[in-house]
């Protein structure tokens, strides 16, 4: 048996204000041929496929598409759950449409999937519960998924309500998750292909930017070892750094990592979807490069214009960029916009001005900067970086000042 492990794909989400549809289509593109060409039995999406509660109507069409895609006409079995970046009512709206499919979807921690069989030749769901569905592929074999949307405090002390009191929820969140999965995987058979999935944060994960937290202090970090032994795989979701754990007894635990670089701590970040084999009831897996999408490329310290003008000339230039160069000098009027001409896909850049020792020098360079730019230069003097609501609200009022 054979499974393709993503998530994360963040459907709508932009860098900067800039629309990224297309390259979210060419690595979708790219991920329904990876799974074509290896002939996976099954697709685990493992949360926030939209970047935010109530998706732009585009990034709707390119998900619906896309799994329909994947689900080969319901040869091959989908399942998809909901992240912190995700409203669970709207993901599973199509689930109705998805069963026709092959195609499961889950929204919160205590929805129970609807079985279904349309033959021998479809995906089938045998038997389900809250979280959990056991689902007949189309070689035959049988696949147990203990399918856990993203389990906030809340959603998880509604499933557990009997057991747990509003005080006791966030202080002993890893005790409860771990006794949740515990009696769902009690449903798990010996020699039956397993696999947890989940869009949680593990202890020790590696963040970048572009994850909406999920704890505060810790709180809702849960142990690798609070995972079901007897899984064969735990395929989760939420870091977009692509990385692995190991549970009790060597279970592999996975982040496949989003498609895309999000933001610009992803830089030089390789992206990938994993493929999940199982010769037994314990999984091995390897990684697939993706090669869609525009790398984000980040440099800090560059020294002057000629330092920049040489990075823009080496850098490629469907690359989005940012940068932060330190100048001496004040720009002429004008030059920014020349910059901006070099390189097409220029973000956010910063201009840092370094002001000479003495203070008759200093006093006359910063008399010639713009004023935003001398307030900018203030705060950074006193080791801080201002911004740009700050800066806005400074110049506001120094408007108002000069108006008075």
């Amino acid at each position: 048996m054979k499974l393709l492990h993503t998530a994360d794909w963040h459907l709508g989400r932009k860098l900067e204000g800039k629309e990224r549809f297309d390259e979210q289509r060419d690595v979708l593109d790219e991920i329904c041929a990876i799974a074509e060409g290896e002939d996976v039995d099954g697709i685990l999406l493992a949360g926030d496929v939209y970047d935010a509660f109530n998706p732009p109507a585009e990034g709707e069409r390119l998900y619906y598409e896309t799994v329909a895609r994947l689900s080969d006409g319901g040869r091959r079995a989908v399942v998809v759950i909901a992240g912190n970046h995700d409203s669970p009512d709207r993901l599973k709206a199509s689930d109705p449409y998805g069963r026709a499919l092959g195609v499961i979807t889950l929204g919160f921690p205590y929805d129970i999937v609807e079985p279904f069989d349309r033959g021998s030749e479809r995906v089938a769901c045998l038997e389900s519960a809250e979280s959990f569905v056991r689902l007949r592929l189309r070689n035959g074999e049988c696949l147990a998924v203990l399918a856990l949307p993203y389990p906030s405090e809340a959603r998880l002390r509604k499933v557990l309500s009997e057991r747990i009191d509003d005080d006791d929820a966030g202080a002993n969140y890893d005790a409860h998750l771990r006794q949740f999965m515990a009696e769902r995987a009690e449903k798990f058979r010996e020699g039956e292909a397993s696999v947890v999935m989940s869009h949680l944060f593990v202890q020790g994960g590696k963040e970048s930017e572009s994850e909406r937290p999920i704890t505060v202090g810790g709180a809702q970090a849960v142990s690798p070892m609070s995972f079901p032994v007897n899984a064969g795989y735990v395929a989760l979701g939420h870091l977009h750094r692509p990385q692995e754990f190991q549970g009790e007894n060597g279970l592999p635990i996975r982040y496949a990592g989003s498609p895309l670089q999000y933001s610009f701590s992803e830089a030089g970040q390789e992206k990938s979807v994993t493929i999940v084999e199982f010769n037994g009831t314990r999984a091995a897996y390897r990684t697939v490069t993706l090669k869609s999408g525009r790398q984000l490329v980040k440099r800090e310290s560059l020294k002057g214009i000629g330092e920049l003008e040489e990075f823009l000339e080496e850098v490629d230039p469907e690359a989005w960029v940012t940068f932060k160069v330190m100048l001496e000098e004040a720009l002429e009027i004008g030059a920014v916009d020349e910059i901006r001409r070099r390189h097409p896909r220029i973000l956010a850049p910063i201009f840092s001005y370094v002001v000479r020792q003495d203070s008759e020098a200093e006093g006359e360079l910063l008399s010639r900067l713009p004023l935003d730019e001398q307030f900018r230069h203030f705060v950074r003097s006193r080791g801080d970086e201002p911004t740009e609501e700050l800066v806005r609200l400074f110049v506001e009022l120094a408007s108002e000042e000069e108006e008075a």
